[in-house]
């Protein structure tokens, strides 16, 4: 019987490990998701910063027009002021070259505002453009660490598995199928150890003669609270397993 309890107890461990293989397997999908969410991101905020220079040239392209627009009507207002005929021709003439010397103001203070607009975006896209080159080159190097490690958890996953095969094969079909029920009734822990008189378990009191007859591990012993199978203190199990 102690051979067999020597068995479970390398089974649970084997199990814990397999749990912790499969939850850090789990959290690799995620893991890459973040990653590339995040470089998702500062492509984005760089494709809108480009988007955003390019609006801002055609404005600048559509206010060089209006300027020459505005030049050349008021360049044909003033040719025109001299050849007027009557007094209200003249005086016509000159409002209309006014509005658009005002015009011709406004675009070029406009254009002014585009160019300093230009300048800071043209700036702040250099900065961008490293930056994201950065981040590619990280996260390509974190996506393949990522998948080094999922390929090492697969290769711990498959020599786990196996081992756990020969164990199953060498226990009991009785006591195996009661170690499979409990421990999926008890969270993938079926067995606990006795420590300080208390099943570390659910930290129950044990009572000495029970103590006792686990301490003998002649014969199978279950928690009466928890219902987890009972064998002496950790320390004594991990010392015959090593």
């Amino acid at each position: 019987m102690k051979e067999n309890f020597i068995k479970l107890w390398l089974l649970q461990d084997i199990d814990r490990k397999l749990n912790i293989l499969n939850d850090k397997l789990k959290e690799i999908p995620q893991r890459v998701q973040d990653l590339n969410k995040k470089l998702a991101g500062k492509q984005q905020e760089f494709e809108s910063s480009k988007q955003g220079l390019t609006e801002h040239k055609k404005q600048y392209k559509l206010a060089e027009v209006e300027l020459r627009a505005a030049e050349e009507k008021l360049a044909t207002y003033s040719a025109q002021l001299y050849s007027a005929k009557t007094n209200e021709q003249y005086k016509a003439f000159l409002k209309e070259i006014e509005n658009q010397k005002r015009l011709k103001s406004e675009i070029e203070d406009k254009m002014i505002v585009l160019m300093e607009k230009m300048d800071e975006l043209e700036t702040k896209l250099k900065v961008m453009e490293m930056e994201v080159t950065k981040e590619q080159a990280e996260t390509q190097a974190k996506l393949n660490a990522l998948e080094a490690e999922r390929k090492e958890l697969e290769s711990a996953l498959t020599e786990q598995e196996k081992q756990r095969q020969e164990l199953l094969q060498s226990l009991p079909p009785d006591l195996l199928r009661r170690y499979e029920r409990i421990r999926k009734s008890k969270g993938g822990v079926a067995i606990a150890t006795t420590e300080q008189g208390r099943c570390n378990g659910c930290l129950s009191p044990i009572p000495p003669q029970r103590l006792l007859d686990i301490e003998r591990e002649d014969k199978l012993y279950l928690c009466e609270t928890c219902g987890r199978i009972l064998l002496p203190g950790k320390a004594k199990q991990e010392e015959k397993t090593n």
